[in-house]
């Protein structure tokens, strides 16, 4: 960026301005490597709020005599409110303290999953669904919290851990949720849930050390300084649009397995849909290996070659239709495919504006999770209107177009970037 631009985007957001001249301050107060962990096991529990009714929409369904085109809104409401929650509430870790915001949003995630447990209606869940979205972006605020109070030659290895539980959290939720779905029922799985947040409170409590609000500045003018960088880098703005299509065709997926394996003829509950889930260690696995791709050629080319990865997985799934195994194998590369994009996406957004990092990181995925709610919701009408096969070819469609927006992008040839 050049030094005319940059100026220019200070004035105009002097949030940038403040984050400049704390660029070269250290952490005051260091972190422990067991707080490390416990933020690490934190955020894996708020995320897996996002993930928990996927397999389970079967049941859920039943419950309400509701067919899967209504029942798949669930998801998508669920990660438009995480959307929301991204675009909302993470901006004010740099504002307010960041401990009064985290136990502010546990009380929010506890408060939407009882609501989800007790649900009387449809409307209700969705409501909740909407709002457990939002305050489960706790995830987020206890990564900016560790990168702020870590030390510069830890922070890499501090953030990686808590990547790390996140991660876990996103692949055993499925797993979990379909084993309790099974045998005890969907609105037992909320309640322990529940119970898993309340218990975080604790724990944190005694973990988190205090720490003062890095931007005391208003709150319209933090949400301003979005506006701002969205505008400056297109850099951005394409890495957002490609990563919000990709979890868009992750998303059409897993949003109908469930639906898939209740069907003849598989006619399986929601615990074998959860233990697909498993096979996303696989991707996890295959993270490092994509982080080191990424040091030695570009974020570009990781991104580029997990659009193809991406894209490959869905014809497979088609061929899998009553195959358990290539269903399973189709996941898997699925896993791999978008793992290796975001890493891909995300060291390029991060390198942007090293003075906003938390910002620019906010802005992607704001759109990452918009793309992955309107997954959700278009897998949920292919499902009921085209079976199988119409789930297929969305999928394939959202994967093709993002790695078409890609290429065109590098290229100079796309207005959008």
């Amino acid at each position: 960026m050049s030094a005319g631009v940059h100026r220019g985007a200070a004035a105009a957001c002097p949030v940038l301005d403040h984050e400049v001249a704390e660029s070269g301050t250290t952490s005051q107060v260091p972190l422990s490597s067991r707080s490390v962990k416990i933020m690490a096991v934190a955020g894996g529990i708020a995320v897996a709020n996002l993930y928990y009714n996927q397999p389970m929409l079967p049941e859920i369904g039943a419950s309400f005599a509701a067919p899967p085109a209504i029942v798949a809104t669930l998801p998508m409401l669920t990660q438009l409110g995480y959307a929301a929650g991204l675009f909302l509430f993470v901006p004010l870790g740099d504002i307010i303290d960041r401990r009064r915001l985290v136990f502010a949003l546990i009380a929010g995630v506890c408060l939407s999953l009882v609501g989800l447990a007790l649900a009387p209606s449809l409307a209700w869940l969705d409501v909740a669904s909407f709002l457990l979205g939002m305050c489960s972006v706790l995830a987020q605020v206890l990564v900016a919290f560790a990168g702020q109070l870590a030390a510069p030659v830890t922070r890499g290895r501090i953030i990686g851990t808590l990547l790390a539980g996140i991660l876990l959290g996103i692949l055993m939720a499925r797993t979990i949720s379909g084993l309790v779905s099974e045998h005890l029922g969907w609105r037992v799985m909320y309640w322990i849930a529940a119970t898993a947040s309340l218990g975080m409170v604790l724990v944190l409590d005694r973990a988190l050390p205090r720490a003062p609000a890095v931007a005391p500045l208003p709150y319209l003018q933090t949400l301003l300084s979005l506006r701002d960088l969205w505008r400056e880098h297109r850099q951005l703005r394409r890495s957002s649009m490609v990563g919000g299509l990709l979890f868009a065709a992750f998303s059409v997926f897993w949003s109908t397995l469930a639906f898939h394996l209740a069907a003849p003829p598989f006619d399986y509950g929601p615990q074998v849909a959860g233990l697909y889930g498993l096979l996303g260690a696989t991707g996890a696995a295959t993270a490092p290996l994509a982080g080191r791709l990424t040091d030695r050629r570009g974020g570009g080319f990781t991104v580029g070659l997990g659009s193809i990865v991406t894209a490959v997985a869905f014809p497979l799934f088609a061929l899998g239709n009553n195959s358990l195994l290539l269903l399973g194998f189709g996941a898997v590369v699925l896993d791999i495919g978008i793992q290796g994009a975001m890493i891909g996406n995300q060291s390029t957004v991060l390198s942007l504006a090293p003075k906003a990092t938390s910002r620019t990181n906010t802005i992607y995925m704001v759109i990452y999770f918009l793309g992955g709610a309107l997954g959700s919701y278009t897998g949920g009408l292919a499902w009921h209107v085209l079976g199988w096969l119409g789930v297929c070819v969305l999928g394939f469609a959202y994967a093709v177009a993002a790695s078409t927006l890609h290429v065109a992008g590098r290229e100079g040839r796309t207005s959008i970037a």
